[in-house]
């Protein structure tokens, strides 16, 4: 079983150490990796990086795998047990090899290391003199046996249910004699209340003849080539776009810390200034008081 002491240490060698028990997230039977740059954890949004998703660790048998930032791939970022993982893989990923992954990390601890033995240093041969003294002994040298390392195991803390307490209904009474009510008068049409009025909201859309992005009230929706996936506001934790020539690419943090990205292409240069420029706006409205 991969320990998180473990899994620390890995992310440190692999992404840094400055920013290492930020990146991960418990999933239960595994562990998802922020694998974005330390510029962008340090608050500079345009570090960030297109086209890859976390590395999802797996606590059983280390196993790392990872599968980009399309929204396509979200089954298997949502996935809650290893079953569902494997079973999501194989209907996205028919190809793959589920028994390889990108990489496995250590779950066995290192083996101590210990002290080495001081080698005894030989005494000198005495140079003769013209008085024969006799030599004094040597005394021999005697090492000390290494000190025993040990590690105390842990006991996770009991848990426990509780319910709500059960109250008895008392017995029912005589109905008391019901007065005559008046007829009331025919009510009025009523004014839609804020629960039922259409949510209201600036919107923004941008498509190619492959894929497209929305932003409205409910949420941002991307579409890939026919394939659709919608996130809600209150699922996500933050957006983020940059502009590569033609290209806007917009990105959806999730609340599970997934990433993923959908790309529009323009034509013209003016078309993708244009959605550069409205786009922001747009967010901002619906992302105000959030942490970027």
């Amino acid at each position: 079983m991969l320990t998180s002491r473990h899994l620390t240490e890995w992310v440190s060698a692999r992404y840094g150490p400055r920013h290492a028990d930020r990146r991960i997230r418990d999933l239960g039977f595994a562990w998802s990796v922020d694998t974005q740059p330390d510029a962008y954890h340090d608050g500079d949004t345009s570090a960030m990086t297109y086209g890859n998703g976390p590395d999802i660790v797996v606590k059983r048998t280390g196993a790392v795998w990872q599968f980009g930032s399309s929204p396509m791939m979200l089954p298997l970022y949502e996935a809650r047990t290893e079953e569902e993982l494997r079973r999501s893989m194989a209907k996205l990923m028919p190809g793959a090899d589920l028994d390889r992954p990108r990489e496995t990390v250590q779950t066995s601890a290192p083996a101590p290391i210990l002290a080495p033995t001081p080698t005894p240093t030989p005494t000198p041969t005495p140079t003769p003199t013209p008085t024969t003294a006799p030599a004094s002994p040597v005394p021999p040298i005697t090492t000390a046996a290494p000190p025993m390392v040990g590690a105390p195991g842990t006991v996770p803390p009991p848990t426990g249910v509780f319910g709500a307490p059960y109250e008895p209904t008392p017995p029912p009474g005589p109905a008391p004699a019901a007065a005559p009510v008046p007829p009331a008068p025919a009510p009025a049409a009523a004014a839609p209340t804020a629960a039922h009025a259409p949510a209201v909201g600036p919107e923004f859309a941008a498509a190619d003849t492959k894929n497209a992005v929305l932003v409205d009230p409910q949420g941002v929706c991307f579409d890939q080539e026919g394939r659709h996936a919608a996130f809600a506001w209150p699922e996500i934790r933050t957006v983020h776009h940059t502009v590569r020539g033609t290209c806007l690419m917009v990105g959806v943090v999730h609340a599970n810390g997934a990433f993923y990205e959908c790309r529009v292409s323009a034509k013209r240069q003016a078309r993708v200034r244009e959605w550069s420029t409205h786009l922001p706006q747009v967010l901002a409205f619906y992302l105000a008081g959030r942490p970027a």
